[in-house]
């Protein structure tokens, strides 16, 4: 006998721009105006008659469910059609379209939980009509007994009544872990739907006999392996769609038995024995979201074809943003951001030192070329005067960054002294820096770095943030994956760059990720739940690194994490929620991420105190605290000294900057800075290396805690 479930949806609400959308007006488009005040008088008809439901059964291998919006809402929909009133028809549809889709996410979301009690898992959707015959309807119905508890029925076409009704069955497994229950567009026959959503993959080809993450790249579709192709991360997840992968151990550890079975690896680790096609999620390539620089959003076309404009670029290791600069007066035109391509290579700087010394540097060189071009037609998309009158471009970047645009040698980078080939300071030829005649007679200035760690983007940082013009002492702290560090004013400074690694921007964690859109930016512990807030407001894909401080902060102050960083039981062993993807994924953090992010929190701090310490300031003369980089700008300094990264004497005097390197790039497009201010920002301060500090290794350890 079936086990029934009915579940209500009381917290339904029309979707109005979806449901424009469905009805064919888009966003600008003529008429949607008039159509968007009749879609939104028509929602106060539409809501007081919803009765929406759903009626679960489950059977030994098969779940079948039946959902509704009630006998109200139809006939209402045929009154308008009878008395011929297109226009209410046609969004009074598509607004009770948007009612049952989002009934349909709310069911979703009961059975996740209902499974789990159960003890059982969804390994398969079906849709009646679509990949099983239609006459699945009427079993459907009959297992539910939805006629009696619904009032739905089905009759001899097969046709649902009341019309705002659907059906789904599902497959049954028995790990509470798998939980394929959301439609899936790309298998999905119907192409010409109207709701159809990008499938979010890419599929590639990959010959016999060729590592598949290699391939993958060849082929020009990012991949994200922050652990440097080691096998660690879990991050390069790809899906075998036609041909096979053998399994291996770094495979057994990620994927639970099931994903191997749907085809699920580890791109790094595998390698194909026939001719194989491979999807790969695409998620981390869309909707990307950084600091940049303040935009004039009136800045006048012809003006800026008079004046000139140049291109100010900041290549961090993680993200890349640029800048379409007035050459006139500095006013930033545009900007545009990008995750880095290199992550595919790793993470961290030495990761990437290490793959080109092991013969990939020209693909690190054409990776990072080919992010920075595409943010240049970005700029010129919207501006293309820009193209013809561009006079300069600037680059601010690490040490690092730089050898890896200009393929230059990273042996001196990876081994002791390390010595670099530059520290930049020179002017060339645009076709030499990016292999492409795109601005052929445009020079491009590389902003001069103060040692192999610190370099150029943080000279352009304290030259933008006033250092440089200041009595005033200074902390200025970027906090990306290197945590360079400088102490000082015009007349003195201490600089140095703490090893914090890519976990407080997201790397190396289990749902780590850039700030794209759906990344959790935003957290608050209410309880034992997390309250959490998305970039865009979009659906949860993981969390970046504002989150990962807000989380962290959040769990040490309700006690979920103690002094030592161990998670609280249950949580030690399953992770901590904070939310689900759109696949019903749990969005976690475990403890292995806990432990990554006190590494990384404890070498920003200790770095901090060794710099103060070693300078011999007395702390108390640091009159303000500089917050650096895109991730500085979002970062709450009191949940920041919360979990220790920043002391807790400090945080009332910090203050974000913004993304300076890209502001001090801009200044020297603009003439506002020349490369001489540069040249004197770079020389002439005192470089503590904290590998070398017996001080840094005793406050890293005593830092970790919380």
């Amino acid at each position: 006998m079936a086990d029934i479930r009915i579940l209500r949806g009381p917290r339904i609400v029309p979707d109005v721009d979806q449901a424009l959308q469905f009805a064919g007006y888009k966003e600008g488009g003529l008429g949607r105006d008039k159509s968007l005040i009749r879609c939104q008088e028509l929602v106060t008809i539409l809501r007081p008659l919803m009765q929406a439901k759903a009626a679960l059964a489950f059977t030994d291998d098969t779940l079948y469910a039946v959902l509704t919006l009630g006998a109200a809402v139809s006939r209402k929909l045929d009154e308008y059609e009878k008395d011929g009133d297109v226009m209410d028809s046609l969004l009074f549809n598509a607004l009770a379209d948007t009612c049952l889709m989002a009934l349909e996410e709310e069911v979703l979301q009961q059975l996740q939980l209902i499974c789990k009690q159960k003890g059982c898992g969804i390994t398969g959707r079906h849709e009646p009509g679509s990949d099983i015959p239609l006459s699945s309807q009427a079993d459907a119905v009959a297992e539910t007994k939805a006629g009696q508890s619904l009032g739905v029925s089905v009759n001899k076409d097969l046709v649902l009544s009341p019309a705002k009704s659907m059906t789904l069955v599902f497959d049954i497994g028995s790990d509470p872990k798998v939980f394929h229950a959301a439609h899936d567009c790309a298998s999905c026959p119907k192409t010409d739907c109207d709701r159809r959503k990008d499938s979010g993959e890419a599929v590639v080809t990959v010959p016999a006999g060729v590592k598949v993450d290699e391939a993958i790249q060849a082929q020009g579709t990012d991949l994200s392996m922050p652990c440097g192709g080691k096998g660690r991360c879990g991050k390069c997840r790809v899906r075998v769609v036609a041909g096979k992968l053998a399994v291996t151990p770094a495979d057994r550890n990620v994927f639970s038995d099931s994903q191997l079975r749907e085809g699920w690896r580890l791109a790094c680790q595998a390698e194909t024995t026939e001719e194989t096609k491979i999807a790969v999620p695409l998620r981390e390539q869309q909707g990307f979201s950084a600091l940049a620089l303040q935009e004039d959003a009136e800045q006048d076309s012809a003006l800026l074809a008079n004046h000139g404009c140049g291109i100010a670029i900041d290549i961090g290791t993680t993200t890349i943003a640029a800048a379409l600069v007035d050459r006139t007066d500095g006013r930033i035109v545009a900007t545009a951001t990008t995750a880095s391509r290199q992550r595919s290579f790793g993470a961290d700087v030495i990761s990437r030192i290490d793959a080109a010394n092991k013969g990939k540097g020209k693909a690190l060189q054409k990776a990072v070329r080919k992010d920075i071009l595409g943010l240049m037609e970005t700029l010129f998309d919207d501006h293309p005067e820009g193209r013809t009158s561009c006079r300069a471009v600037a680059i601010a970047a690490n040490t690092t960054m730089l050898h890896l645009l200009m393929g230059w040698s990273c042996k001196g980078l990876g081994n002791w002294p390390f010595t670099p080939v530059s520290l930049g300071g020179e002017t060339y030829a645009f076709k030499d820096v990016f292999g492409s005649d795109f601005l052929s007679d445009c020079p491009v200035t590389l902003i001069p770095g103060m040692s192999t760690y610190v370099g150029g983007d943080i000279t352009a940082g304290i030259a933008a943030s006033g250092l440089m013009d200041s009595d005033e002492v200074t902390l200025f702290i970027d906090l990306g994956t290197n945590g360079e560090l400088v102490l000082g004013n015009r007349d003195q400074r201490f600089i140095a760059s703490a090893p914090a690694g890519p976990a407080l921007e997201g790397g190396k964690l289990t749902w780590g990720t850039a700030s794209i859109s759906g990344a959790i930016c935003g957290v608050r512990i209410e309880g034992s739940k997390a309250i959490v807030r998305t970039i865009d407001g979009a659906v949860p894909v993981g969390i970046c690194g504002t989150g990962i401080i807000e989380a962290m902060a959040g769990l040490v102050s309700a006690g979920l994490v103690d002094e030592t960083g161990k998670l609280e039981e249950p949580y030690f062993s399953m992770g901590f929620t904070l939310g689900s993807t759109l696949d019903y994924e749990r969005i976690v953090l475990s403890q292995k991420d806990i432990r990554e992010i006190q590494m990384a929190k404890s070498a920003i701090r200790a770095g901090i105190e060794t710099l103060i310490e070693g300078s011999g300031m007395d702390r108390r003369r640091i009159d303000r605290v500089c917050l650096a980089g895109g991730f500085g700008y979002r970062l709450d300094p009191e949940k920041a000294a919360v979990i220790g990264l920043l002391p807790p004497d400090l945080a009332d005097k910090a203050t974000a900057v913004g993304n300076t390197a890209l502001q001090g790039a801009a200044a020297l497009v603009a003439g506002t800075l020349s490369i001489q201010d540069l040249q004197d920002a770079a020389s002439g301060a005192e470089e503590r290396v904290l590998g070398n500090e017996e001080a840094f290794q005793r406050l890293y350890i005593s830092y970790m805690n919380f």
